[in-house]
């Protein structure tokens, strides 16, 4: 019996979990937090509407990161490279596809079972071990339950001092000639703006920042193939690849850039028909292959244009003149908006408990203080990162070695087996049952691995870059 007939099984009628469409009817249902919400969809208005909301928001925050992997091949050229580097990519986004895949059909299946139909990452992990037969899981809940929230934490906001590092480089390489090339002075200026554009609150309007947001990078990232695609190929000085700690470094990287698992569920929680995110050609397998493709494209084509030449970014490889001149601009702008989609994270899974926590104390603040200041102060945290560690290089695979491996190969895996533990044991034979387990504590210990040589390796770089 195969998994997705496992899941199948547990599709019951319940009208507190459905919500119909085509006939204008409305359904209720109750989320975690007991407040009962009503949907209602007329003629597919509303499901296609969030479908396409949805996908345009998961792919703006998973092209965010991509872009910036693709154009940080300074250290690229130092790490693999030609035929290794390219099998490396597919690979890591094959793996993490694999832990977005599991983690979402784990959440819809703890969905069915408990009558609970949306959980962010968090609380879908103190569910999992609620409903465990293990006691310690059980007893322990929610300390996992902070330990996931802590990685997811960590994650985002590496995520967004990357991106306020990213636009302070290119403004240096736009403004230096006028503002000097003080990278804190950029990231100041930089946070200005991206602070007025976390201080929206509504989905519509973040899910318009993600259409604006691709439509710049795809505008920025054209220009940079047409640049790259005129100069003289250095495929003949490439090596095909260098040393082992260099490559966890890349791999660091690579996950890092598939950063979209922390807003998996958030996303899947949007849409009407939650079996649209995992289809063929459904949100989350056209967005891997497209993310994965236009990451693998910038940073193949830009590193065999420039080769040894490359800078750590590679707009700094494109000259100011002309149509190239707005490079810069185009990607300041996308980055500034990705920062608000992936801040969305943190927004959605902390601020109703801290406004909760913060108005039963000072009950006299008006909601809307709380709103801006919680924002305001993690969109500070993110500042205060990227000018402690103005290194791109440095804080990118140091992020997607810790936590991005964590949310991407070791977290899903575990809840997955936690999930349908009861289910295999009476649906499966032992041997599909031996099967799914010992592939899922394969993808763990390689996960554990890939941590423990990443920080190693990340050690070494930073020792060495103190050297020198």
């Amino acid at each position: 019996m195969q998994e997705s007939d496992l899941y199948q099984q547990q599709q019951t009628n319940n009208n507190n979990l459905t919500i119909n469409g085509g006939n204008g009817q409305t359904s209720s249902s109750t989320d975690s937090t007991g407040e009962l919400r009503s949907l209602t969809s007329q003629s597919g208005t509303y499901s296609f509407k969030e479908y396409v909301q949805c996908r345009l928001f998961f792919i703006a925050i998973c092209l965010d990161a991509r872009w910036k992997m693709g154009i940080l091949f300074k250290d690229f050229e130092n790490f693999v490279n030609g035929k290794v580097s390219f099998f490396l990519t597919v690979v890591i986004a094959g793996f993490n596809w694999f832990g977005n895949h599991i983690l979402v059909r784990s959440s819809q299946h703890l969905a069915k079972k408990t009558g609970v139909p949306s959980l962010d990452y968090g609380h879908f992990a103190k569910r999992v071990c609620d409903k465990s037969d293990i006691p310690f899981l059980r007893s322990n809940s929610k300390r996992i339950m902070y330990i996931v929230n802590v990685t997811i934490l960590f994650y985002q906001l590496g995520m967004c001092s990357v991106a306020i590092l990213f636009i302070a480089e290119n403004m240096i390489h736009l403004l230096g000639w006028l503002l000097g090339s003080s990278t804190t002075l950029m990231a100041t200026i930089a946070t200005i703006f991206i602070m007025a554009t976390n201080m929206f609150t509504e989905m519509r309007v973040i899910s318009l920042f993600a259409m604006i947001s691709s439509v710049f990078f795809l505008l920025g990232a054209g220009v940079i193939m047409h640049f790259a695609l005129q100069q003289p190929s250095h495929w003949s000085e490439l090596p095909a690849s260098t040393n082992f700690a260099d490559t966890i470094i890349f791999i660091g990287m690579s996950m890092y850039a598939f950063e979209g698992q922390t807003m998996i569920l958030p996303i899947e929680n949007k849409l009407d028909n939650p079996d649209d995110f995992l289809d063929n050609f459904g949100v989350l397998p056209t967005t891997m292959c497209l993310c994965t493709l236009f990451m693998t494209a910038i940073g193949f084509f830009g590193y065999n244009a420039f080769g040894d030449n490359v800078a750590e970014t590679i707009t700094v490889n494109v000259p100011h003149t002309g149509l190239y001149s707005v490079v810069n601009v185009f990607l300041c702008v996308q980055s500034i908006l990705g920062h608000s989609i992936a801040m969305y994270v943190v927004f959605d899974m902390f601020y109703k408990g801290f406004r909760r926590k913060f108005s039963n104390r000072f009950p006299t603040v008006s909601d809307f203080a709380i709103d801006k200041g919680f924002r305001f102060f993690w969109v500070f945290i993110t500042y205060l990162m990227a000018v402690l560690i103005p290194r791109l290089a440095v804080l990118i695979p140091l992020v997607g070695v810790t936590s991005g491996t964590l949310c991407a190969l070791v977290y899903p895996p575990l809840f997955q087996i936690i999930t349908f533990w009861e289910d295999w044991k009476l649906n499966l034979t032992r041997m599909e049952r031996y099967f799914y387990i010992g592939r899922n504590l394969f993808v763990i210990v390689l996960g554990f691995f890939a941590i423990v040589a990443g920080i190693s390796a990340n050690i070494i770089q930073i020792m060495n870059l103190q050297v020198n």
